[in-house]
């Protein structure tokens, strides 16, 4: 009897182990890369690696600062991170190049482009600013774009970069930057701006979480379980700002506090869906409109098929 109840408990452990190891298997390491720096306009993602939300559906969340050599959509279709952090047009444009990308959840509903000028006496309006010179990324989308819809002519561009020295200093540049924090910068600095936002022109590319066509097409369940975690990553931040905030200020010293208390009252109040059940969610007619304003400056042919660069599967109750 004694040796029948020893060989009992043996084979009880034997059954039992590979269950246990399943229980104590680490959780799936997912990277999600940044096309910036830490700021607010990422925070439902850092909220979602700080939370440690996906570990019930065996994923851990990685997010990695981007930057001015980061270019995400290449190096997420080269494998080096399960997702990546872009604009609508600019998958858009990649996925006519081949690269096998595809947007799965918004988080903001616009990019926040604007243009920036130095104030006056009045507001001016578009084209009245096309005789200054224009900071910008010359050749973009949405400056080609803008150029032909409010006919600004052979405007004079010069490239953009990070420092705002020259913009300070010369009241005849109109300068590019996210609504969120250039004309804040300024005002804190002592130069009073207008801006005018690309969103109210017309131009409304999704900010957009993508992965690529090999990863929703064999793991589905990762991408459904990342989209899940980041939604309510996103869910947080928007109705809790204030938790993430030391973390991104401390990671992004060019964000103050009062940066960040002020980016996320207009993430919440303009870029962000009124219903937060709808977080994540895209609509077909965005993408077509979207795609014909890149097809008027020739960014895309007529053929093409925009629905190829979305995939709306992972998110239920979206409208159509």
């Amino acid at each position: 009897m004694k040796r029948l109840a020893i060989a009992v408990a043996i084979a009880g452990v034997l059954v039992g182990a590979p269950a246990a190891a399943q229980q104590l298997a680490p959780p799936q390491q997912v990277k999600i890369l940044l096309n910036w720096f830490a700021q607010p306009d990422h925070a439902g993602y850092w909220q979602a690696q700080r939370d440690k939300l996906g570990r019930a559906d065996g994923i851990a969340i990685s997010v990695v600062q981007g930057g001015p050599k980061i270019q995400t959509i290449p190096q997420v279709a080269a494998g080096q991170a399960e997702f990546g952090i872009g604009n609508a047009d600019d998958v858009l444009l990649a996925r006519l190049r081949g690269a096998p990308v595809r947007a799965v959840f918004a988080h903001l509903d616009h990019v926040p482009y604007a243009l920036v000028y130095h104030a006056g006496a009045a507001e001016a309006s578009i084209q009245q600013l096309r005789q200054r010179t224009f900071s910008v990324n010359i050749g973009s989308a949405y400056w080609e774009w803008a150029k032909k819809q409010y006919r600004l002519g052979a405007t004079r561009d010069i490239p953009v970069t990070g420092d705002l020295g020259l913009f300070r200093s010369d009241t005849n540049i109109v300068q590019q930057g996210y609504s969120l924090y250039l004309p804040a910068r300024m005002a804190a600095a002592g130069v009073p701006v207008r801006q005018i936002k690309l969103a109210a022109l017309g131009y409304r590319p999704y900010a957009v979480l993508f992965t690529t066509d090999a990863m929703i097409k064999n793991n589905p369940a990762l991408v459904r379980a990342t989209i899940a975690a980041v939604r309510q990553g996103w869910s947080t931040y928007l109705r809790q700002p204030d938790g993430v905030k030391p973390m991104l200020t401390t990671m992004n010293p060019q964000i103050s506090p009062a940066l960040y208390d002020s980016a996320s009252k207009e993430i919440r109040a303009t870029l962000a869906p009124a219903d937060l059940g709808q977080l994540g969610c895209m609509s077909p007619a965005r993408w077509r409109e979207l795609a014909a304003q890149l097809r008027s400056v020739h960014f895309l042919p007529a053929g093409f098929d925009e629905s190829l660069a979305y995939d709306r599967s992972f998110i239920a109750g979206c409208p159509t």
